[in-house]
């Protein structure tokens, strides 16, 4: 039985990947047989293209008026008001019995990054009596540069909080691959029974997950509990904000804020429009419901997304990722030089292109609970087979396909519909152009003020960097969403690595 788990895991690993090949190479094989067909299928895939922009261009304006508007509302003053509760495991709940545990893995990063997050904590309109934040620190780092981090933590925040806690994951945990979803088990099974020693009850607490470059918004905690109040069964959700990834943007390289935009406006329409959204980076449960689940995954390079599979099967299809539409600030990827930055950035997009690792868990899985309704979890498992395999293979069909069409197939290219197909793709592509005009107008409205002492040639730049968003599709989405794919398909497995990121504070 042993070797029939090995057999059928390795041969889902093995499944993205060669699907991804299968269908790259599809314009050599097809094209000499059925080239009408494969050109049918380029124009599709051009339709299909447009409909994705101008998707995503439709629900990141309608996630944007959301934001303004949960952003500009007084939550504490409306759970005052409003008072609403929720029973959650048998225990009844009011806005002044829940306790926020912010939880920050963190490994190696500047301590002024820290002191950025946990102040913006600080500055949350939630009463401060009711917010703990727990530092969870990698012992590969070093105990003398941890113990000074904290010790420099613990002055400049002395009486902030209920309580600041600090945990050091040991390196080589049997069984922990290094990573923030070990890190976090770690420190949660550490500080567990301290919570419960100081009288607090798991059910009353809502635990958020930030990486240590976030910046919350000041009404986060706030907003998020009376979400959290106001959503039935609120046990079995995660709840969500919006991620900017702009802290440090205008010093980041061009391609790099393309990058950051890009991944912030596809979160915003995904979590906007979509009932299938994800957990990403940051999210918010009843930590009762957290060790439920039996906290995160210990031993996978990616635990965000397969927390939320999980998640779903821990609570037999009720389960969602809900937002609650406050922002979180986080930093664009960028280090002391522009190869470097250009390096690191493909490398986490690498890193996160390489959840396709939780394919065999989430379809092993699927055959396995007979409980979920059929069409709920089919539905739901196409789509993540589907997203990766658009993620590898859509923007390369779609910038080179027609070419390859009549290169290998000459007899073809002297047809009307080849003839023709340039201008029906142009045309079609030309669409979405739309769509990007309007995610450029809400970028200006949130991204920060470009420098002051900018001249105008670089000021034309960044207002004109859109011109180069096919160059970044094709350079740091797909071709980092192949090599992932290829790599797990031989076998060639990934370990979690530290996304380096350089802001001047």
């Amino acid at each position: 039985m042993p070797n029939f788990h090995r057999l059928t895991t390795r041969l889902l690993e093995i499944f993205p990947g060669a699907l991804t090949w299968i269908v790259l190479t599809s314009p050599l094989w097809l094209t000499l047989k059925l080239p009408a067909f494969m050109a049918g299928v380029i124009l599709f895939l051009d339709v299909y293209w447009c409909y994705k922009a101008l998707r995503i261009a439709l629900f990141s304006y309608l996630g944007f008026k959301k934001m303004k508007k949960a952003e500009s509302t007084d939550w504490l003053g409306e759970l005052k008001k409003d008072s609403p509760r929720v029973t959650t495991y048998g225990r009844d709940c009011g806005w002044e019995d829940i306790y926020h545990l912010l939880v920050i893995p963190t490994y190696k990063e500047p301590v002024e990054i820290l002191i950025q997050n946990i102040a913006a904590i600080a500055r949350q309109t939630f009463p401060h009596e009711k917010i703990m934040v727990l530092v969870a620190w990698e012992e590969r780092e070093g105990r003398d540069i941890l113990k000074a981090k904290e010790l420099e933590i613990k002055a400049k925040f002395k009486g902030k909080f209920k309580k600041i806690f600090f945990t050091i994951h040991p390196k080589d945990y049997p069984g922990h691959h290094p990573g923030p979803g070990s890190n976090r088990t770690w420190a949660l099974k550490q500080t567990l029974p301290k919570l419960r020693d100081m009288g607090l009850d798991p059910r009353q607490i809502i635990l958020t997950t930030l990486d240590a470059d976030f910046v919350a918004h000041s009404k986060f905690l706030s907003g998020l509990t009376y979400k959290y109040l106001t959503t039935p069964h609120p046990e079995k959700k995660t709840f969500t904000g919006i991620f900017w990834y702009y802290n440090n943007f205008w010093q980041a390289p061009l391609l790099n804020r393309l990058v950051a935009s890009g991944v912030s406006f596809w979160q915003l329409s995904e979590m906007t429009g979509s009932n299938k959204y994800f957990n990403f980076s940051s999210h918010s449960i009843n930590l009762l419901s957290l060790v439920e689940m039996d906290y995160w995954v210990v031993d996978k390079v990616n635990d965000d997304g397969e927390f939320y599979w999980r998640a779903y099967y821990h609570f037999a299809g009720d389960y969602k990722v809900v937002p609650h539409f406050i922002s979180i600030f986080a930093d664009t990827v960028q280090t002391e030089t522009l190869a470097g930055s250009l390096k690191e950035q493909y490398l986490q997009l690498r890193r996160w292109a390489y959840g396709v690792e939780h394919i065999p868990m989430i379809v092993k899985r699927y055959f396995k609970r007979g409980d979920i309704p059929f069409w709920n979890k089919t539905d739901k498992v196409l789509f993540i087979i589907r997203s990766y395999l658009t993620w590898s293979t859509l923007a390369i069909l779609i910038s080179f396909g027609g070419w390859i069409l009549q290169f290998i197939n000459p007899k073809f290219a002297t047809t009307v519909l080849a003839f023709n197909m340039p201008f029906f793709s142009s045309f079609i592509l030309s669409l979405a152009v739309a769509g990007l005009f309007l995610l450029v107008f809400i970028h200006e409205k949130i991204v920060p003020p470009r420098p002051s002492e900018w001249g105008l040639w670089k000021r034309f730049l960044s207002y004109i960097q859109w011109i180069a968003v096919p160059v970044v599709i094709l350079t740091f989405g797909t071709i980092p969403a192949i090599e992932s794919q290829t790599r797990l398909m031989l076998g060639k497995y990934m370990e979690f690595r530290v996304t380096r990121k350089v802001r001047n504070v």
